[in-house]
């Protein structure tokens, strides 16, 4: 279940991403991920960290990432890349039961298709926060923006529905797969087959965009203004820094900041508060 390597986090670096281990279909920017006691995960959206108020939340656009498709991962170590591998059919909708049919690779890399970037201005977001009340007093809240906790709020998401994937051998030449044994073993609704002309990327593609990497930045309580009230402190987080996940009846999986990464653990929902944020 847990993937143990900062390699699991900063693979999608070089494509200036960071990672979110088990893909989803229901995460847009503007989600709040918050980090406490070892655990991180989203914990309720922008407009619950302020008092109700008459502005409008920034607004989120979408459009085709460029800059992204078709670019490659970095070159996993086979083990952690077909853990990956897995998490991303089992949520496209298949078996996770491919791992046979990469017996003979020693490396993985993988390059993303149709992918479409949803985004929240980060100056808007700044004008919402600016002109709104931050709730400093909730009782969850607080323990993200001040001492031990962090919080961050996810600027931009990057989806796909379909993923290839190359597979290397132990002298670093590519290794050709053969569709119709991944195709039985996939099973599911996913479709299986080659990218183009080439025998040695196989595609994988389900139904579902799901979103495999975010941008954010981390939001933290200050010191007090003129005006008696904390100031509300800006981080930039820089890419393959940061993941989550969440698998299927699973809880929420964490990994460490900054791709320490010790371990990865499962908690429960009621460890982030996320229960308790609504209103």
């Amino acid at each position: 279940m847990g993937i143990c390597s900062d390699r699991s986090v900063n693979y999608l670096k070089s494509l200036n991403l960071n990672v979110i281990l088990h893909p989803q279909e229901d995460l847009a920017p503007l989600a709040l991920l918050g980090e406490y006691g070892g655990a991180r995960g989203i914990i309720g959206t922008l407009g619950q960290l302020t008092e109700a108020q008459n502005g409008d939340l920034p607004q989120i656009t979408s459009g085709t990432a460029a800059n992204i498709n078709g670019q490659k991962s970095s070159k996993l170590p086979i083990k952690l890349g077909l853990d990956i591998l897995g998490n991303i059919i089992g949520a496209m909708g298949g078996n996770l039961g491919v791992t046979a049919a990469y017996e003979h690779a020693s490396k993985v890399e993988f390059t993303y298709s149709g992918v479409t970037r949803y985004r929240a201005n980060t100056i808007q977001i700044g004008d919402y926060l600016a002109a709104s009340k931050v709730r400093w007093d909730h009782p969850i809240l607080k323990k993200y923006l001040f001492g031990k906790g962090k919080l961050y709020v996810l600027t931009e998401i990057v989806t796909s529905k379909k993923l290839g994937v190359t597979a290397y051998n132990h002298d670093n030449s590519t290794l050709s797969l053969e569709v119709p044994v991944i195709k039985e073993l996939v099973g599911g609704s996913l479709s299986v087959g080659h990218e183009g002309e080439t025998t040695t990327i196989v595609t994988y593609e389900g139904d579902k965009e799901l979103a495999f990497g975010f941008v954010a930045i981390e939001l933290s309580g200050g010191d007090r203004g003129d005006d008696g009230d904390f100031d509300l402190m800006f981080r930039p987080v820089n890419p393959g820094a940061i993941s989550f996940g969440v698998g299927a009846g699973q809880g929420v999986v964490f990994a460490d900041f900054e791709g320490a990464l010790p371990m990865l653990a499962v908690a429960d929902p009621e460890t982030l508060g996320e229960s308790q944020l609504a209103g």
